[in-house]
């Protein structure tokens, strides 16, 4: 019924694109969420312009937006 549901979904999942608060020219697409050995979830994350550059990322610094904000989902 959606009362108690957030108007901002900050949910990490594969698909999702973002980019660096930082600059404007690099995108980060969403390959894989798993929750490391520590606990933690986590996000491979894969660079939308050169695919061969990678990083795995905490989950929480994807959906805190202070380094990484996410960009609109992209129309079906």
């Amino acid at each position: 019924m959606g009362l108690f549901r957030s108007k901002k979904d900050n949910r990490v999942v594969v698909g999702n694109r973002y980019r660096s608060a930082d600059t404007n020219l690099i995108t980060w697409e969403v390959a894989s969420v798993f929750n490391g050995i520590d606990g933690t979830p986590y996000a491979h994350i894969f660079c939308v312009q050169d695919q061969s550059r990678r990083k795995t990322v905490a989950q929480s610094s994807l959906e805190a937006s202070s380094q990484y904000i996410r960009l609109p989902n992209k129309p079906a």
